[in-house]
């Protein structure tokens, strides 16, 4: 199996695409590691699954002295965990705003910080889960847009900073996924989260280095 025995984490693991990512990864072999935001998540036999708000400095270090000491050092991280908030410019708070860049890019930044050293040692990879959104504007959806186009700057820049450590880091830009969050928005869905994971599973464990930076769409 492709990642026959190495540990895969997954943020924001407990539903949708991060839900179907970590089946993916434990169906090719990796030993597993998840967390989400309100509640760890429901896990097999042999999953370490844990609580962690990816915007608390303090939780992300925390889960990830945990994942190595209970499971070993990250061979692959899957930056997933990410929140939508929609309205009107005129109307959207501060709170708002910062709730969405807290957990969908801030969180990114921790828990990339995090397992940087680990990664360093296995000469691991990072996937991050982006979105199309990161490639265009959407009305009532600034924040989303402005943290997934952040999510692409960040994945492309670690790549830089990576590629002398051997540190393999890309990006997947789904379109249209028939998600809990996909409904609160006006789009109806074009693929389902399996399909973002089988590529999630491509670029972490069989995509050559040389993909490294890359920002992957996949609209349907």
């Amino acid at each position: 199996m492709p990642g026959g025995g190495k540990v895969c984490v997954v943020t924001g693991a407990s539903r949708g695409i991060g839900r179907a990512c970590a089946d993916a990864l434990r169906d090719a072999g990796a030993r597993l590691a998840v967390c989400a935001s309100t509640a760890a998540p429901d896990a097999p036999a042999g999953v370490f699954s844990r609580k962690c708000d990816v915007s608390s400095a303090a939780d992300v270090a925390r889960f990830f002295r945990e994942v190595e000491r209970q499971v070993g050092q990250p061979d692959v991280v899957v930056l997933n965990a990410g929140v939508l908030e929609r309205g009107p410019i005129e109307e959207f708070t501060e709170a708002q705003w910062d709730r969405v860049l807290d957990v969908n890019l801030k969180g990114a930044f921790l828990c990339a910080k995090a397992a940087w050293p680990a990664l360093r040692r296995t000469r691991g990879r990072i996937v991050a889960i982006g979105s199309i959104s990161g490639t265009l504007g959407t009305p009532h959806a600034a924040a989303y847009n402005a943290s997934k186009w952040g999510m692409t700057g960040l994945t492309k820049s670690l790549a830089e900073e990576g590629r002398d450590q051997g540190v393999f880091c890309a990006i997947v830009l789904p379109g249209s996924v028939d998600t809990q969050m996909l409904k609160k928005t006006p789009f109806p869905p074009q693929i389902e989260p399996r399909e973002v994971a089988q590529v999630v599973r491509f670029l972490a464990f069989e995509a050559p280095f040389a993909m490294t930076g890359s920002a992957v769409e996949v609209f349907g």
